[in-house]
């Protein structure tokens, strides 16, 4: 009996068992393909890849999402690429910033999916990168060259004269700008100029479509200074020339030939400075004016130095001295005084102007002619105040000196004011320094 209840359990339990399985959802076993190599149509399920790229340009791609952002990108940057160079003139700065963009973008394409094949995407795009470096690394040097023609060769358009003297002098009142430069201090010669131009051109040539109007706006201008230093130079060669030498020496030659040396001398270190300036880019014709200018200049130095050297400005000198005295008189008498006409001879004899005469180095008086009074009446000299200090006569005395020439000098016999209307009775003398006339003169 127990035998049979022990068997009832055991065939209960199994079929309880039985039973619960029998309600358990049925299990799809999975199915694995294997793409066939070579095969270019590879599906989504195929060793872990993802599905066909929309643009056809990659393959072998993955389900990342994140790859699948940068795969398009990198299709959206080549197109943006595509159409820069379709314009006829590319902006520089903006296929630099696509170029950069997309570098980066790729980076994280192949950094995401290794085994992406992107041959088709590489052979749209790598063309255009060769093309693009090539271009943008000349584009770097053209702004390069840009910011130094701003710099270096910013040129004013105006028409300056400058005095020529004084141009590009080291005087205070000198004129020391460059004349196709804005700055004072530039050295950067007209030659490195058009060698930097030049470079800037053939850079220029190997973009496409590219100009910068500022640029070319400052190559204008410079064409138009270089244009004007020119003008200035055979303005210095001729015009000004005849100004400040030619007529310089008509004007000054007989009186004065050492002035006119001078002038010549620094004419010639301004064409000199003119000719070597390296802010002028000077032509043939300009230079040949120059040279002739120069030649003008030293015929005149030449010809003041031998005016002087001869004798000439020696005879010239004396005869101009000789009108000079021959207008030289005794002023008119206002009075006759005697005593004060003997008084003034006298002083004009004596020690005291004697030695006056000596420390002017003035030839002492060898004779007197005559005297006289040119007061009429004496005059007063007063102070602040208004009260008088001495009264004086003013006379004139004629004289040879020792070197046989003849003078005139004022003398003057002061007397000191005592108060109460009152002067001194005896006078004080004193007189001027002599001034030479002509001996016909001294009894006229």
């Amino acid at each position: 009996m127990k035998k049979n209840q022990s068997i009832a359990l055991v065939i209960g339990a199994f079929t309880l068992c039985f039973n619960a399985y029998g309600q358990l959802p049925k299990i799809t076993k999975p199915k694995i393909n294997v793409s066939v190599p070579g095969n270019s149509d590879v599906k989504a399920s195929d060793i872990g890849l993802g599905g066909k790229d929309p643009s056809g340009l990659f393959k072998n791609i993955t389900n990342d999402e994140s790859a699948n952002v940068h795969r398009k990108n990198a299709v959206a940057n080549l197109t943006a690429i595509e159409a820069e160079y379709a314009k006829t003139s590319v902006d520089y700065e903006v296929l630099t910033k696509l170029m950069f963009e997309n570098e980066r973008t790729l980076g994280h394409v192949m950094k995401l999916e290794p085994k992406i094949d992107r041959a088709n995407y590489d052979a749209k795009y790598l063309p255009l990168k060769e093309k693009a470096d090539k271009q943008t690394a000349a584009y770097v040097e053209i702004v390069k060259l840009e910011k130094s023609f701003q710099k270096d060769f910013n040129a004013p358009v105006e028409f300056k004269k400058p005095e020529v003297l004084s141009f590009r002098g080291e005087g205070y009142s000198s004129h020391p700008q460059c004349y196709c430069r804005n700055y004072r201090s530039e050295t950067k010669t007209l030659a490195e100029f058009d060698a930097a131009k030049k470079q800037y051109e053939e850079l220029s040539a190997q973009l496409q479509g590219y100009k910068n109007a500022e640029t070319q706006k400052l190559f204008a201008n410079m064409t138009t200074c270089i244009a004007n230093g020119n003008n200035y130079a055979l303005f210095a060669a001729k015009e000004n020339l005849t100004k400040d030498v030619v007529d310089f020496n008509t004007a000054n030659k007989a009186a004065e030939p050492n002035k006119v040396i001078k002038r010549c001398d620094e004419y010639l270190a301004a064409l000199n400075r003119i000719e070597t300036d390296n802010s002028l880019k000077l032509e043939a014709a300009t230079i040949t004016a120059l040279t002739q200018a120069k030649a003008t200049v030293s015929k005149t130095k030449t010809d003041a130095e031998t005016y002087i050297s001869s004798g000439a400005f020696k005879k010239y000198q004396d005869k101009m001295y000789a009108e000079k005295i021959a207008k030289v008189f005794l002023p008119k008498a206002g009075s006759k005084n005697a005593t004060l006409e003997a008084g003034a001879i006298a002083y004009v004899k004596g020690a005291e102007y004697t030695e006056y005469l000596t420390g002017r180095k003035d030839s002492p008086v060898a004779s007197t002619f005559r005297a006289i009074t040119a007061t009429a009446t004496p005059y007063v000299k007063k102070n602040e105040y208004g009260l008088p200090l001495y009264e004086y006569h003013e006379l004139w005395v004629a004289f040879k000196g020792k070197d046989g020439k003849c003078y005139r000098c004022a003398v003057y016999a002061s007397y000191t004011y005592k108060g109460g209307g009152t002067y001194a009775t005896v006078p004080t003398w004193g007189a001027d320094a002599p001034e030479e006339m002509s001996c016909d003169n001294v009894l006229k």
